[in-house]
């Protein structure tokens, strides 16, 4: 449910930035994938709004609904982890599905894995939050990321989280002359719970906090930039 804040970032970025690429793990697969279609903010923020009572397990019709409301129209690409292998794999437009959507999202313990082409396939994100590597293996050179889960929404999980990405991480060297600019919420937005149930209430409040602290990031600049160092990419 994090991915509100995505939408509302993306509602407050857009009138300065228009990419020529998206590329999504985890819950920004669902938004990347919408952005991929030409959703406005507005239309994206809406999406977050729709009432989903069942909590997480509501994501397969989610999914379905939002592949079914228009086709891809600009260059995507949605990053899997291969979960017997433990290393990440990306999927261009072409090869994109409801399945690799779902396997983008699927938080071991909490989704089941996909099988997809004789593989398993489970959460974009588990090896790295936020897929720049895989912008960068696809050409890009100046890129903008919504990072919503800067911090892990439970001191239990936490550790056993930095422990697992201490071992099988995937962390690639950034090269030179890539650009980075890196927007993330200014506060905590909330616990594991509020990130697996919708709640209007939050949904709104993580909307708006999306497009202040998005709004922050492009006030007084050309464009969108930040003095964030790149390496957050690769080792948070």
């Amino acid at each position: 449910m994090f991915g509100a804040w995505q939408a509302g970032a993306w509602k407050a970025i857009e009138p300065f930035f228009q990419p020529d690429m998206i590329v999504g793990a985890s819950v920004g697969s669902l938004n990347g994938y919408a952005l991929g279609c030409r959703w406005t903010g507005e239309e994206l923020c809406g999406l977050w709004r729709r009432p989903q009572p069942r909590g997480i397990g509501h994501l397969p019709d989610l999914v379905e609904q939002l592949v079914r409301e228009r086709p891809l129209t600009k260059d995507f690409a949605v990053v899997l982890t291969d979960v017997l292998r433990m290393k990440p794999r990306t999927f261009p437009a072409a090869e994109v599905t409801e399945q690799h959507l779902v396997a983008s999202c699927a938080i071991l313990g909490l989704i089941p894995p996909q099988k997809i082409g004789g593989r398993w396939y489970a959460d974009g994100g588990l090896l790295n939050p936020l897929p720049v590597w895989a912008a960068v293996e696809r050409g890009a050179t100046r890129i903008v990321a919504l990072h919503c889960l800067p911090e892990i929404p439970s001191v239990w999980i936490e550790p056993f989280v930095k422990a697992f990405r201490g071992v099988f991480g995937y962390r690639p060297k950034l090269p030179d002359g890539i650009e980075v600019t890196i927007v993330k919420p200014s506060r905590k937005l909330g616990g594991l719970s509020d990130a697996l149930h919708w709640n209007r209430e939050n949904v709104d409040r993580w909307i708006a906090q999306g497009m202040e602290d998005a709004a922050s990031a492009v006030a007084g600049a050309e464009g969108v930039r930040l003095n964030i160092s790149a390496r957050d990419c690769f080792e948070r």
